[in-house]
């Protein structure tokens, strides 16, 4: 009995991780579109590729993630 307990516990939290890590994930992502829709408004012919290029580059760079490249941008702060 306290083996299925035991079982049951590990799966709940090994399930409640996955579904915070899918969250920041999608979170994530959507700050990225965000950025890269900005700068595509902000550089005439620059595409979505050519978006995500302009946040790797800046984020190697700046030896930062890439997602906190991007949430500095869609609130507005200039990059370094």
């Amino acid at each position: 009995m306290a083996a299925v307990v035991v079982s049951n516990v590990a799966a709940y939290w090994s399930a409640s991780d996955l579904g915070q890590q899918l969250r920041h994930a999608m979170e994530s992502r959507s700050v990225i579109e965000q950025a890269k829709g900005m700068l595509m408004a902000q550089l005439p012919g620059l595409d979505a590729d050519g978006a995500f290029d302009v946040l790797r580059r800046a984020s190697q760079r700046e030896n930062r993630k890439l997602r906190d490249i991007a949430q500095q941008i869609v609130d507005r702060e200039p990059l370094e």
